[in-house]
């Protein structure tokens, strides 16, 4: 553990605090006037106390982890051991904060476990669907076709995991952007060509609301635009039948402003400070496709905020949702130029 600071305190044998150092106090959520007194005073946790008197008692080191009672989200690990010297006796107490290190680790084992989850669906459906060709469905075409058009939609759903993992991957190992200067206009004059056709397909009207030229902007197009049909992709997904999804820009400041507007299920208000957390989805029973991993709107979420932007969420029951974007133009981080 000697990466994490330790914080230090010595006990006379009536186990009073002869000392205390500043990592000690603030760990236990003490005051700075405790010297002199007593520990058991300050100190409210059982188990803490109880490693204290099993030290007194036995005279041995004791040690544990331990959930303080004054502060049930924390995690300490505490180590108690008998010191001597010539003039006194007494007990050196050593407390580590365990609690970004604890709460780490959950966020991982909770990450793998739901990394998991998400590619054992695909892979269940495709097993299936062997087996059932394997079985003779191959022989009848109807059924033949079904099943390998089953194949391939959930092929193509593990590739989109993947790929989405691995975004995730570098931008935690915060990746160099390749910046680049572009005219945004174009970019989402592009992006609006790409989507027509999913939007037509599923009865949806895409509305472009932009001028093409617009001022130029210094980012990572190909990031840039992997946002823009992200959530356009979305907007068309959750939308109703016949409904619309607008794609608005325009220059405020320093600043361009993107929007995404549709005139879908909406969101809860419980769901929308979720919506940018890993692997959350919300109902996808009100979603008219369904399929997704639940990462993209967090990966759209760590690009904007690694170009120095932010991302904001509108939205009604019912009535729709608009995804707000804030860009700068000028791009200020410390990141590779092309």
């Amino acid at each position: 553990m000697s990466e994490f600071k330790n914080g230090v305190i010595l006990l006379d044998d009536s186990l009073s605090i002869q000392y205390i150092d500043d990592i000690a106090i603030s760990v236990l959520d003490l005051s700075s006037d405790v010297l002199g007194k007593d520990i058991n005073s300050f100190v409210k946790d059982d188990t803490f106390l109880e490693l204290i008197n099993q030290t007194k008692n036995t005279n041995l080191e004791s040690s544990s982890e331990i959930y303080p009672d004054w502060s049930r989200e924390k995690t300490l690990f505490v180590k108690i051991k008998p010191y001597k010297t010539k003039n006194e006796q007494g007990y050196m107490l050593v407390v580590t904060d365990l609690t970004s290190l604890r709460r780490l680790e959950g966020m991982q084992k909770e990450f793998v476990a739901n990394v998991s989850h998400e590619l054992r669906t695909p892979l269940t459906s495709i097993k299936m669907a062997a087996e059932s060709l394997q079985l003779g469905a191959i022989s009848d075409d109807r059924m033949k076709d079904k099943f390998l058009s089953n194949i391939q939609r959930e092929a193509d759903r593990l590739t989109r995991l993947v790929n989405e993992l691995l975004v995730l991957a570098n931008l935690d190992n915060k990746v160099t952007l390749h910046i680049s200067s572009f005219n945004p206009g174009e970019l989402l004059s592009d992006v609006v060509t790409v989507m027509r056709h999913h939007a037509t397909l599923n009865d949806i009207t895409l509305i472009d609301d932009f001028e093409e030229e617009l001022p130029i902007m210094q980012a990572d197009k190909d990031r840039i635009q992997q946002v823009i049909i992200n959530l356009t992709d979305n907007a068309i997904k959750c939308n109703r039948q016949s409904g619309k999804v607008t794609l608005s820009a325009k220059p405020e400041g320093d600043f361009l402003t993107v929007k995404v507007i549709d005139t879908g299920i909406g969101i809860h208000k419980v769901d929308i400070d979720k919506i940018f957390d890993r692997f959350f989805r919300v109902d996808r029973s009100r979603s008219r496709v369904t399929g997704g991993t639940g990462l993209g709107l967090s990966i759209v979420k760590d690009i904007i905020v690694a170009h120095g932007g932010s991302i904001n969420v509108e939205s009604e029951v019912d009535v729709g949702t608009t995804f707000i974007i804030k860009l700068p133009f000028k791009n200020n981080t410390p990141q590779e130029q092309d």
